[in-house]
């Protein structure tokens, strides 16, 4: 029950998915830098927010049911299912003139991406600080 509760009435499981996202994005920001003179290397972008804004969404409009596993998907997934996915953007300028890298995007996007990750870490622990007072009795200031 005390699981149940937490992970469908808090935000745990969006700020897990937030957290998992951010990592990835760090993790694809670092990878772009590291091969900055390497030729013909194509950057790596993480997708995330679009299909959970789809998730998310009251109205889902039309939604399936998948009985088979040859079976496509209709309608959007449930967040539990969204997941960030990485992949490499269709951008052919050369920036540096070796690959699609530019190192002054690639250091803000690694800067959003840690600033995401610290803010979603602090939600995290507010949430359990929270949850914790709660069962304890405590008053909340």
């Amino acid at each position: 029950m005390l699981n149940k509760f937490m992970f469908e009435q808090t935000n745990l499981p969006l700020l897990n998915k937030g957290l998992d996202t951010y990592s990835l994005r760090q993790k694809a920001a670092a990878h772009n830098i590291a091969n900055l003179n390497t030729h013909g290397y194509r950057r790596m972008e993480v997708k995330f927010e679009d299909e959970l804004r789809k998730a998310l969404k009251i109205d889902k409009g039309v939604t399936g049911r998948i009985t088979h596993a040859g079976h496509f998907k209709i309608g959007a997934d449930t967040v539990e299912k969204v997941e960030p996915e990485p992949y490499m953007p269709d951008d052919p300028d050369l920036h540096s003139g070796v690959n699609n890298v530019d190192i002054e995007e690639e250091m803000v996007r690694l800067a959003k991406a840690q600033l995401s990750f610290d803010f979603a870490s602090r939600m995290t622990k507010n949430t359990f600080t929270s949850l914790r007072s709660s069962i304890r009795g405590e008053v909340s200031s």
